[in-house]
């Protein structure tokens, strides 16, 4: 039995990858203990941004009639009023305007019939081990041949985050001859990019999950929580500090 049989893990993504390089305090605590940090107001107005543009894209809404179904869905999880939620809850129709605009000569979205995401998966094997790493596409274009993930930020950066490049990696991997560029989109502006050597991200994406692999065979879920280093310090914990302390005391 392999470090990810013995813990119930049945497949990784780019998220998990990234978490347990980046906060492994966080990882063992979200797939060895099953808790979640809560999601934000950030990430909730991205959720509802993108699925305003797959609106507008598919002709099911105007653009106008999307955006107000994505403010709807916002203000349905947080009260507005509290000063961070009302920062995000006003770059939701901005975005959703200038993500159409970048995509409209792309040709129409295709999804599968039940209206999900394109699901997509690759094989990473080593030594005792394989496991599938899985991912959903955001927007597959079958006219332009190209498969886009929509970014939405409060700050657009020239270059792809190293996070950023393994999850394109990994799309481009499974996606074959057609093209994989992520869009992102702030309130003034939008960027598309395609950076990092798909090859090379790979293979390095490949030695941590080795090394994940090989730190799920030695513990056991109690001894990965008491051994795991933990740094509160990280953007991960913010607003979690109960949920922190209740895992590690601290």
């Amino acid at each position: 039995m392999n470090g990810f049989e013995k813990h119930g893990i049945d497949h990784l993504s780019a998220s998990s990858i990234n978490l347990w390089s980046n906060a492994p305090d966080v990882w063992v605590m979200s797939y060895l203990f099953k808790k979640r940090t809560p999601m934000g107001p950030a990430a909730w107005r991205g959720i509802c941004s993108e699925d305003a543009v797959v609106a507008a894209l598919t002709g099911s809404q105007s653009v106008e009639e999307a955006t107000q179904s994505a403010l709807d869905k916002f203000d349905k999880r947080f009260i507005i009023g509290d000063e961070k939620t009302t920062k995000e809850r006003d770059v939701i129709a901005p975005m959703v305007a200038n993500a159409v605009e970048a995509l409209k000569d792309y040709g129409k979205p295709e999804f599968p019939e039940d209206g999900s995401q394109h699901k997509i998966s690759i094989t990473a094997k080593g030594e005792g081990w394989e496991i599938p790493v899985i991912g959903y596409l955001d927007l597959v274009f079958p006219e332009s041949g190209m498969v886009i993930d929509l970014k939405t930020t409060n700050r657009i950066t020239q270059v792809m985050s190293a996070e950023h490049q393994l999850q394109r990696a990994i799309y481009q991997k499974a996606m074959g001859n057609y093209g994989v560029k992520f869009l992102y989109v702030s309130k003034a502006k939008s960027l598309m990019l395609e950076d990092g050597d798909v090859n090379e991200i790979l293979a390095n994406a490949k030695h941590k999950i080795a090394r994940l692999e090989k730190f799920l065979s030695a513990c056991d879920a109690e001894t990965a929580r008491a051994i795991v280093p933990v740094n509160p310090n990280t953007f991960y914990w913010s607003g979690s500090e109960a949920l922190r302390e209740e895992m590690y005391g601290f």
